[in-house]
């Protein structure tokens, strides 16, 4: 399932560029926030990495793909001595509406389909399948051109139907760049 999320990444990456003429992006964030499965909610620590690139559907809404990565926050405390610390890996596929508010300010929302690998207990590996939204907001320093950095917070959440019925919530700081 993996591989063929990956391929479809690198197919839309290369087939988009000429069509979008010039908004392909790569970004990340870092943050805080929530994971749990069958478990009562644990605090935790959220990353991403993602490609954003038009959409060959609407010229309005953008598609990103996320790999995102949520793992208990003990894991970071020195002298934190638990044999297992409970994580959860995700691929995601969103639509993004940007809007900008003025030259350098930015508002964003999207909404997707999430695949989440659901680890918060020892011994259970689930693929869990749900949807995902979030919420942002930030600076925008391109200054209404095509390349260049977009920076801002967000928050997160992701819920899925079935299994564990896996969920995270993310709190984060965002940066992203425009090719």
């Amino acid at each position: 399932m993996y591989k063929v999320y990956f391929m479809l990444i690198f197919l839309t990456a290369y087939i988009h560029p000429g069509f979008c003429q010039g908004n392909l992006s790569i970004g990340a964030y870092l943050g805080g926030g929530s994971i749990s499965g069958t478990s009562l909610p644990q605090g935790s620590f959220t990353s991403s990495i993602f490609l954003e690139t038009s959409s060959f559907l609407l010229e309005t809404i953008n598609l990103r793909f996320n790999f995102i990565y949520a793992e208990d926050f003990n894991i970071l405390l020195p002298g934190s001595r638990n044999n297992y610390y409970p994580f959860l890996k995700a691929f995601s596929v969103r639509g993004v509406a940007s809007q900008p508010y003025g030259k350098n300010y930015f508002a964003e929302e999207t909404i997707g389909f999430i695949i989440i690998d659901d680890r918060t207990f020892a011994g259970v590996n689930e693929l869990n399948y749900g949807t995902v939204f979030s919420l942002g907001t930030g600076i925008d320093f391109r200054a209404l051109n095509l390349k260049g950095f977009k920076v801002g917070v967000g928050l997160e959440y992701a819920i899925t139907f079935g299994k564990s019925f896996a969920k995270y919530f993310s709190l984060h700081l965002q940066s992203q760049y425009f090719f």
